[in-house]
């Protein structure tokens, strides 16, 4: 008995130490996709052209990511763990006005895929397809929004707790993403510089969104 013990415990760190190797190869791979899809966009960047970059043979990627689509899920999905550890090691900001914690949240997002410009609209292009794994109807889509939602959730409840703003349950927190959704679409159609105009479109809007929660009224 006692020795079977020692086999699983022994097992253990072995399974771990492997699922470490399968993220960073993943987090390889997808550095080498980004890296092409810059420079060449997503639909003429081939699999064979990432597994070259990433330097691995080209049935390993079929292992992680079946299609680019998936690699794309996989960038957004290391996009909300980054913003969710970046958040909560901010202390600061976690005791900041509503309008503050948003507004850097959604900087820290638009600064995370501003190197990727191209690649977004692509992505949003190909979002609007039904049959895509990126679309809103999609399952692996929904399950990534889900994560993304409950930490604005989190983020909205505090600001109810410190009696911010009243509470807008499920409603306000889905009105925060797609918020987000109308921020991003005006990000990539901005040629200001340093996108400028959706910078002070967004402050605006928070502050406006968050007086009117408060006061019931438009004056701010």
């Amino acid at each position: 008995m006692k020795r079977t013990q020692k086999r699983a415990t022994a097992a253990r760190p072995r399974a771990g130490k492997r699922d470490q190797n399968k993220e960073k190869t993943k987090q390889k791979i997808l550095a080498a996709a980004l890296r092409l899809f810059r420079e060449k966009g997503l639909e003429a960047t081939t699999t064979r052209e990432i597994c070259r970059k990433a330097g691995i043979a080209e049935g390993t990627l079929f292992n992680y990511f079946k299609t680019k689509e998936d690699l794309a899920l996989f960038f957004f999905e290391k996009e909300t763990d980054n913003l969710v550890e970046w958040f909560h090691s901010e202390t600061r900001l976690q005791k900041a006005p509503l309008p503050e914690q948003l507004f850097a949240i959604i900087n820290r997002q638009l600064e995370y895929i501003a190197p990727y410009e191209d690649f977004i609209g692509a992505i949003f292009f190909q979002s609007l397809k039904t049959h895509s794994k990126l679309s809103p109807l999609s399952l692996q889509s929904q399950e990534l929004r889900l994560r993304y939602l409950k930490f604005i959730s989190e983020v909205l409840a505090a600001a109810e707790e410190r009696k911010e703003i009243p509470n807008v349950g499920d409603l306000g927190v889905y009105g925060v993403g797609l918020f987000y959704i109308g921020i991003v679409m005006h990000w990539l159609h901005d040629s200001s510089q340093g996108k400028q105009r959706t910078l002070a479109l967004l402050d605006r809007s928070l502050k406006l969104g968050t007086q009117v929660l408060r006061k019931g009224g438009w004056d701010w």
